[in-house]
């Protein structure tokens, strides 16, 4: 009869092992399982760019085992005292061999015992664990420091008795991304050149307030330019800015602790805006007459000045404002061009012996072919409408 049970139990063991080893999964862990008749292990090694001490933080803390750790819905400790609320507590907890723990794995199954059996900091833990009534594991993680300066961490679980194979059960499927699963919380290391960027780069420029950050974060979002206040890289001082912008714009201007804040920040030299942009179109000072600016060009045949907007959600609200006016047949109203960039682009002028008709006729011939420039250079906003109708009937009459 036992010799049948063994038999049974080994084909069951086979059938698992060669079922699991099937399934084709994507692992950066290196893993390897064992099956010989009343015992099983399984070994998984990973390398970590972590300190030692950074891995064995995390492996000692219990209360983040169910995040990583395969079939632990939770881990508690068992504490020896009087006192029911203090008998689970991690902060009374002493973690040294011989303490116990309990395991609530993710099943209907009721809460099982552990104990950890060894311990030699920042290079070994053992833990007892039991996922079921009928079978005990040993969980052991080595801390191993490579010469590349890595930590390789083997992870290896053994079990002995008729119900060893239970060990293996699922290994490949779950069991094998024990240590993949760590990687996801394992927090990053500051190395030495990092903590050294860090603190030249807060060597540079004035230190300032964070109510004097907010301050100049809120003005500058009045004026529409919410770079400042994304750019803030506390995420407090960023809720804050942000919520003292909706208050400013709910009042109408900035509250008077903002301004006293901005009044007692350094002073900067004022930057002058330039004449065009990266695209090589004038530089409006919003990003509306920019729109309708590039948008009257597109209509107009030339696509340059909207594919040249650096910025992606601006071109596509641009793009978007084109299709809408190319679909109800309703230009935006063309901005003034900055004198900066006029002066810059001088149109050509006309011959002074060139009636209104010949000046009109030669426009809208330019215009057709794409030639604007001298068309939004003129003065006189009622021609410009015209020639402008004009050239868009006879580009509608040429498709």
């Amino acid at each position: 009869m036992i010799s049948a049970l063994a038999i049974i139990a080994l084909f069951l063991t086979v059938y698992l092992f060669i079922r699991d080893m099937g399934d084709q999964q994507v692992i950066s862990s290196r893993f390897d399982s064992h099956y010989r008749l009343f015992r099983a292990e399984t070994v998984v090694q990973h390398e970590y760019i972590a300190k030692p001490e950074t891995i064995w933080k995390v492996l000692t803390s219990l209360e983040d085992y169910c995040l990583w750790f395969p079939g632990i819905n939770r881990l508690l400790p068992i504490v020896d005292t009087p006192r029911y609320v203090h008998r689970f507590s991690f902060d009374r907890f002493l973690f040294e061999p011989g303490a116990f723990i309990k395991i609530r794995q993710r099943s209907f199954l009721p809460w099982f015992r552990g104990r950890i059996m060894g311990m030699e900091p920042n290079k070994k833990l053992e833990l007892e664990m039991s996922f079921s009534p009928v079978n005990k594991e040993i969980v052991s993680f080595k801390i191993n420091l490579t010469p590349s300066g890595a930590s390789e961490v083997i992870c290896k679980r053994s079990s002995q008795g008729f119900f060893s194979f239970l060990t293996t059960w699922g290994f490949t499927n779950h069991g094998s991304s024990i240590l993949h699963n760590l990687a996801h919380i394992l927090p990053d290391d500051q190395t030495d050149s990092k903590e050294v960027k860090d603190e030249t780069a807060k060597d540079t420029g004035p230190q300032l307030s964070r109510e004097t950050i907010i301050a100049q974060a809120v003005q500058a979002g009045l004026d529409g330019n919410m770079d400042l206040i994304n750019a803030i890289p506390d995420k407090p001082t960023r809720g804050l800015a942000k919520a003292a912008l909706l208050r400013s714009k709910r009042l109408g201007s900035m509250p008077d602790n903002l301004v006293k804040a901005l009044a007692a920040g350094p002073v900067t030299a004022p930057i002058t805006a330039p004449a065009t942009s990266a695209g090589g179109f004038p530089a409006f000072a919003s990003n509306e007459d920019l729109i309708a600016f590039v948008v009257n060009k597109a209509l107009d045949g030339d696509m340059d000045p909207i594919n040249s907007i650096p910025e992606k959600p601006l071109r596509g609200k641009a793009k978007a404002a084109m299709i809408k006016a190319k679909r109800t047949g309703e230009r935006p109203a063309m901005p003034d061009v900055p004198d900066a960039f006029a002066s810059t682009t001088p149109p050509t002028a006309p011959a002074e012996d060139e009636s209104e008709e010949e000046l009109i006729t030669r426009l809208i011939d330019a215009g057709a072919q794409g030639n604007m420039d001298e068309i939004n250079a003129l003065d006189n906003k009622v021609l410009r409408g015209k020639i402008k109708a004009a050239v868009f009937r006879a580009k509608r009459a040429a498709k």
